[in-house]
């Protein structure tokens, strides 16, 4: 017997995928179909005249938006716009499709489509981190969005949303930022970090259907739809790991770990106590250390150098699968580009060229993944 899936449609350009999806969920689902007013004009004609489309409270009777939320065992929005997401997250039901979400449930797949300036957008944000505590955000990806730009923002492929639907693919960690070490109760080591790489590769895993989760550090934002963990020091990173690592298949270790811990003052220092030495102790390696205890986990790691050395030294050391290799005078941390050489342990993988991090993000995935 076929679940019944509910399929939301709003106001984007990319609406137009929405007939691709229908087309290769049709045999596994019985599929019904509430809309914006918007939704419907990005819709081919053919489509609308042999699918009911339910659109307007005009044009039915009885309470659609009640029988719909309790008939859906699924229900995904797809494309949602930040208007549509901003209406659900502050309970507005103007039209039958918020109606009909605000009735619903369970979680309900959202797929955003908009532009980057309109995703990145603080308030954005905040509505989908508030949503995503119920919700399952499925995307968006970093690609070519309406006229003519590039940026995060575009609408997941049909086939990216079913792996999301179908839980198609396995659970990943990704790592992200900077470490800071305590040398006394106010004051650290650290590193600038930006954490732009880590959060790159977070999105496009989440794109492609895998079960992120996203233990970053406190000094950079989460990810909205990924399961997202704070950390401060290496060690909090390091004992992050562990709690999460359950089921885990790969880890992206992108996170720049402090090589050093200073000796920590258990007050705050004063210049005036005059000339002051620290003690600075090799840290463990990460990598290293979780690779003898989890054979089986593929663990990716990066290395930020100041030349182009396929560090093959390096990758046997620390027993990782592969190696992503950045040359920091060339892409200083906080860049948004970047270029890479990724190594396994005996050859080169893949020499990208100079280009943003997003889609970096995208070969280091392709190139990890199989």
């Amino acid at each position: 017997m076929k679940n019944n899936l509910l399929l939301g449609i709003t106001g984007s350009i990319a609406a137009s995928k929405t007939e691709k999806l229908y087309n290769s969920l049709k045999d596994q689902y019985n599929i019904k179909f509430v809309s914006t007013s918007e939704g419907l004009k990005y819709l081919d004609d053919n489509f609308k005249i042999n699918n009911n489309i339910i659109s307007s409270w005009d044009n039915e009777t009885g309470s659609p938006h009640i029988e719909l939320s309790r008939w859906a065992d699924k229900f995904v929005i797809y494309p949602a716009t930040a208007n549509f997401i901003s209406k659900l997250n502050n309970g507005i039901s103007d039209d039958i499709l918020s109606a009909t979400a605000l009735m619903y449930k369970d979680s309900i797949y959202i797929a955003p489509a908009m532009h980057e300036e309109m995703y990145i957008n603080e308030v954005t944000q905040e509505n989908i981190l508030e949503l995503s505590k119920k919700h399952i955000f499925c995307g968006p990806k970093y690609g070519k969005l309406d006229i003519g730009d590039e940026g995060l923002g575009r609408l997941l492929e049909p086939d990216e949303l079913i792996n999301i639907i179908e839980k198609t693919k396995e659970k990943i960690i990704v790592t992200s930022g900077p470490t800071f070490e305590n040398i006394d109760l106010v004051r650290g080591i650290t590193n600038s970090s930006s954490g732009k790489q880590g959060r790159a590769i977070a999105y496009e895993l989440l794109s492609k259907g895998y079960d992120v989760i996203y233990i970053h550090s406190d000094l950079i934002n989460p990810v909205p739809h990924a399961r997202n963990i704070t950390y401060s020091s290496s060690d909090d990173l390091y004992q992050s790991i562990l709690k999460n690592i359950k089921d885990v298949k790969k880890i992206y270790m992108t996170s720049a770990v402090s090589d050093f811990i200073p000796e920590k003052f258990n007050k705050k220092m004063s210049r005036e106590s005059g000339e002051l030495f620290l003690k600075l102790s090799p840290n463990i390696d990460i990598i290293k250390t979780i690779k003898s205890q989890y054979k089986d986990i593929k663990v990716i790691g990066f290395s930020a150098q100041l030349d182009d050395n396929l560090n093959f030294e390096k990758i046997n050391t620390k027993n990782c699968d592969y190696l992503v290799i950045n040359n920091l005078k060339d892409n200083y941390f906080g860049s948004d580009n970047n270029k890479i050489f990724i190594i396994d342990r005996d050859k080169l993988i893949y020499e990208s060229s100079v280009e943003n991090k997003n889609i970096i993000a995208q070969h280091i995935v392709k190139n990890t993944t199989s």
